[in-house]
């Protein structure tokens, strides 16, 4: 497993991670603690040592089994979380980048993690009502408190980058980005790669999408069902671009997820991939990726059918 630097920092991480989204269980359906931990612990054999998490995954959940998967030996790792949603007894989730409650988000993130200090901290949304420059900085006064290594951000745009920058060195973005979400292209990707900032995508397999599972006449519940990716033409355009990979992806002897992403790991400014898994046999699947290096004509292959069933809908700008 090839590993990279994060931007700036000195921290080294696998070129793919784990996303403990899923892990939390909340709206991706049943999901079993002792499951989460097994895949970890396969992570761990095939020599991930990124492991990605938020207090909000599961409302602090997805961190607690990621402790307890991980367990007091973590030489090695490096263990991302995120703050900055809020959430009521109703399970209501609001933005909230406030001083006041990133400080008690974080204190109860180092608690469910068993750790003195987050590996890299991630600001989870920008929140309208407070200003990004009031947001990274309490970040850098946690740096400065020891209680943090790393600042990054994930969901910002370039102008939010902009001003976390004149506030201090943020090292990474972890954005939304696969085949059939390019609208990093254009402006996001440039910008990182300009000021070294380590780019981290989620969702690399399109919530699931590009992994082929699904078909014309599938159902969704929980975060699929309000995503606009499941929804008439747009998951029907989906399903195409899916079918004419298959193809691609056998010449290459392997499926069209590893396909997907070896194409997401190969891209400029690419430093991770953040892959969730549930079970231990989805990280074999997923970690079958790492040593594929696409040509440039497979990227244009790829493009054309992107082009040709999603249009400009997806972005490319390869």
């Amino acid at each position: 497993m090839e590993h990279r630097p994060l931007g700036q920092s000195e921290l080294s991480i696998s070129i793919q991670g784990f996303g403990c989204w899923a892990m939390g269980g909340a709206g991706w359906g049943p999901v079993d603690d002792d499951e989460s931990i097994a895949a970890v612990h396969r992570a761990r054999d095939h020599d991930i040592n990124f492991f990605d998490t938020a207090d909000a995954y599961g409302f602090g959940h997805s961190e607690e089994v990621l402790a307890k998967a991980l367990g007091k030996d973590r030489s090695g790792l490096v263990v991302a979380t995120k703050g900055g949603l809020a959430w009521d007894d109703r399970g209501r989730i609001r933005h909230d980048g406030s001083p006041e409650h990133l400080q008690d988000a974080l204190e109860a993130s180092l608690s469910r993690l068993k750790v003195e200090r987050i590996d890299l901290y991630q600001i989870h949304w920008p929140d309208p009502a407070v200003p990004v420059e009031e947001t990274i900085g309490w970040a850098f006064d946690q740096v400065a408190a020891g209680k943090i290594h790393a600042v990054g951000v994930s969901n910002y745009d370039t102008e939010q980058m902009e001003r976390a920058l004149s506030v201090g060195p943020i090292v990474s973005l972890q954005p939304p980005y696969s085949l059939l979400d390019r609208s990093i292209e254009e402006a996001i990707l440039p910008f990182c790669l300009r000021a070294s900032i380590g780019v981290v995508p989620y969702s690399p397999l399109g919530m699931g999408l590009l992994t082929g599972k699904f078909g014309p006449e599938s159902s969704f519940t929980g975060w699929r069902a309000i995503n606009e990716h499941f929804q008439g033409e747009r998951y029907q355009a989906n399903l195409r671009v899916v079918e004419r990979l298959k193809p691609l992806a056998q010449n290459r002897g392997i499926t069209v997820g590893q396909l997907a992403l070896a194409w997401v790991m190969g891209q400029p400014g690419v430093t991770s991939t953040i892959v969730g898994a549930k079970l231990p046999e989805q990280v074999d699947e997923n970690v079958g990726a790492a040593g594929t290096q696409l040509d440039e004509a497979e990227y244009v292959s790829i493009d054309a059918i992107v082009h040709e069933e999603l249009g400009s809908s997806a972005e490319e700008s390869r």
